[in-house]
């Protein structure tokens, strides 16, 4: 077989062609391997630290999770892997040092470059199962011999058939193993029957000296998919019995589902521990740094990055002490007092143990200095926000950090955005001013809008982090998937994993709806008692694993599809230029483009469309053409919500309509009627 190039679009290539994933083109082919970057040609991405901490945590808790499921904590994923499994495969802290983050290698209109490679990965035919069309002839091509194959002749003598590519693999829920469907039988010819082909339960497998046999009939013993020994030498790694295996299309996105999130690039603090980061970060959000603005400065991670590097800068700390008279010549414990005198500050906290194996001669100045570039200030700031944000909803805070880098909040290069009021206010017709005020005040009554903002440009990150082995039934409570991360070698975990990262500029809109209704819908739908805590509180206290979480998510993440399915008309953008990302944290969704070249298309919806673009995803909302089955059952269909899978962040899960209208036990109250 001739095996030729393919191209794929950059924006989506987390999607398409991670490590590992299967793609079709006339057959199915799964990628083997992607390149290094070596033509330098991304997107620098300014946080790699920031970005690689967040989805290793990720990474650890969905595969410890699939893990350490077993039948009697988790009934829906009775996965029971062996101890001595869990105990090799488990990831710790420690085994962020074998993550890596890495580029896809961009080739596309490089061509007449130097030294530039062409190729950014390789791939091969996958399963390399066949059958012949006419006699059912099955042959299993090894990889060595594929070249050679033709797929125009049966093997079978007497046949003119041709072969097929045998487009069904075997799942086994319990260990996650996926293998494509083979069969031997002392060396003989193997017939697949195929009674009604668009029927699997009909088909048969025989050989020359056996007759038809269930075609599924074999189970899973559960092996370790790292042993490349003898099959039958294989230790298991699940203490369940052998099960039967389930039959799965060989498609896009049906065997091996690509895991992957878009994140916001916020500027890097090297001076600033990455432990602490976004505890700092959230006291910008919240305002706990007044001080600085008190002292004429910006409140931003500039200024307090500026603060630790001066304190870091062991010439001008030796310096600043040695000149100030108030400490000059004065005993330690003088020097303290006149210092906390002159800086105007509260106790200082505990720091002695951290700074000890650093200035073990001058812990006293150390303190003093601390307090003198205001590190005691902000390290108050973040002793607050931990008391109040334990490490369980840390995800929480980056999710209201990303959200702020969004709005211009956060970050030494501040991106810029515009409010819609804001833009009225730039106008210079008065008529027109009037007209689109009344205009947006209609849509946040009837729409609970809080703030639509345009972003004319913002640097994002598309992340492929892991594969979702199989079936992943989301919608059962309780199901844990077999979640695998992007294994550097196949067979030695200990190497370490991957994820796939393409960083790219955009432009995109922010809708933020209105918090306090949220509040309002979640108590009429019984999802949360009645709280005494404002929407800020209860907002930023939000945990990602609850119940109302859940249920913000699916709200936002509907909004989402709506808006997208309706702007096409006017931003001359195609659904799959688009993009989403959900804040639930800070009731927000941002719609940006994917598209390498930027048309302007979603400022023009900003600037002269937004009445209407509202008014037209009512359309979807309302009625669906599968209703009343499609309310009734899951209140999303491809009819009325779905979209391409690789541009919903969600891949078309978490999904309802009826969390607008109300009509279904699902949602007791609908957030419009």
């Amino acid at each position: 077989m001739n095996l030729k190039e393919f191209n794929f679009p950059a924006h989506n290539a987390v999607f398409h062609i991670s490590k590992g994933l299967i793609f079709n083109r006339t057959i199915a082919f799964r990628v083997r391997a992607l390149y290094p970057d070596k033509n330098d040609k991304n997107v620098y991405i300014q946080n790699k630290e920031r970005l690689k901490k967040r989805l290793f945590e990720k990474i650890m808790v969905m595969f410890n999770n699939r893990l350490r499921a077993t039948k009697v904590k988790n009934p829906e994923s009775p996965h029971d892997f062996t101890e001595d499994y869990k105990k090799r495969m488990l990831i710790s802290n420690e085994k962020i040092d074998i993550f890596k983050l890495q580029m896809f290698q961009l080739s596309s209109g490089m061509e007449d470059e130097f030294n530039v490679a062409h190729i950014g990965g390789d791939y091969a035919i996958y399963p390399l199962t066949f059958v012949c069309e006419k006699c059912g002839d099955l042959r299993t091509i090894s990889p060595k011999s594929i070249d050679l194959f033709d797929p125009n002749s049966c093997m079978s003598q007497g046949c003119t058939g041709r072969y097929e590519q045998l487009s069904l693999m075997l799942f086994c829920p319990i260990c996650g193993n996926v293998r494509p469907l083979q069969y031997y039988y002392k060396g003989e010819s193997i017939t697949l029957i195929r009674r009604s082909k668009d029927s699997i339960s009909t088909w048969k497998v025989k050989a020359k000296s056996k007759g038809s046999m269930d075609l599924f009939r074999l189970k899973c013993d559960h092996k370790d998919p790292f042993d490349m020994g003898p099959y039958k030498s294989r230790t298991p790694i699940s203490k369940a019995d052998p099960c039967s295996q389930k039959p799965l299309t060989v498609t896009e996105g049906s065997i091996y589902i690509p895991v992957a999130q878009t994140s916001i690039d916020i500027p890097s603090s090297p001076d600033i521990d990455l432990e602490e980061l976004e505890y700092i970060l959230s006291g910008i959000s919240l305002g706990k740094y007044d001080f600085l603005e008190n002292l004429g400065l910006s409140v931003d991670i500039s200024t307090i990055q500026d603060l630790y590097a001066n304190y870091n800068n062991l010439t001008t700390k030796k310096i600043a002490i040695m000149m100030d008279p108030l400490l000059k010549g004065k005993t330690e414990k003088d020097q303290e007092k006149e210092w906390k005198k002159k800086c105007f500050i509260d106790k200082i906290e505990e720091v002695i143990t951290e700074i000890k194996s650093v200035y073990p001669e001058t812990i006293i100045e150390t303190l003093r200095w601390k307090k003198k570039c205001f590190i005691d200030k902000i390290e108050e700031v973040i002793t607050e926000i931990k008391s109040v944000y334990p490490e369980a909803i840390i995800e929480t805070l980056r999710e209201i950090n990303d959200y702020s880098a969004l709005i211009g909040k956060l970050g030494a290069s501040s991106i810029k955005s515009t409010a819609y009021l804001n833009y009225i206010s730039t106008l210079n017709e008065p008529l027109i001013k009037t007209e689109k005020k009344l205009e947006f005040a209609e849509i946040q009554r009837k729409y609970h809008i809080q703030d639509i903002i345009h972003i004319p440009r913002v640097t994002l990150v598309n992340s492929c982090y892991g594969i979702f082995n199989g079936i992943n039934k989301f919608y059962d409570e309780g199901f844990i998937p077999h979640f695998d991360p992007l294994w550097v070698n196949k067979t030695d975990a200990t190497k370490g994993f991957y994820a796939y990262c393409f960083p790219y500029e955009t432009e995109g809109i922010i809708v933020t709806l209105n918090k306090e209704k949220i509040l309002e819908w979640l108590v009429n739908t019984e999802t949360i008692p009645a709280k005494n805590s404002t929407p800020k509180e209860f907002f930023n206290s939000l945990e990602p694993e609850s119940n109302e979480y859940a249920k913000i998510e699916v709200l936002l993440h509907s909004f989402s599809h709506l808006l997208m399915r309706s702007s096409s008309v006017y931003t001359g953008l195609d659904l799959q230029s688009y993009g989403e990302n959900i804040f639930p944290a800070s009731a927000a969704i941002f719609l940006f483009s994917t598209s390498s070249i930027n048309i302007g298309g979603l400022q023009f919806v900003f600037e002269h469309e937004i009445s209407n673009w509202f008014e037209n995803m009512l359309f979807d909302v309302k009625e669906c053409t599968l209703d009343p089955n499609c309310i009734k059952e899951k209140g999303t269909c491809f009819s009325c919500m779905y979209i391409p899978e690789f541009v919903c962040c969600k891949f078309n899960q978490h999904l309802d309509r009826d969390v607008f209208l109300g009509k279904t036990d699902r949602n007791k109250r609908g957030f419009w009627w």
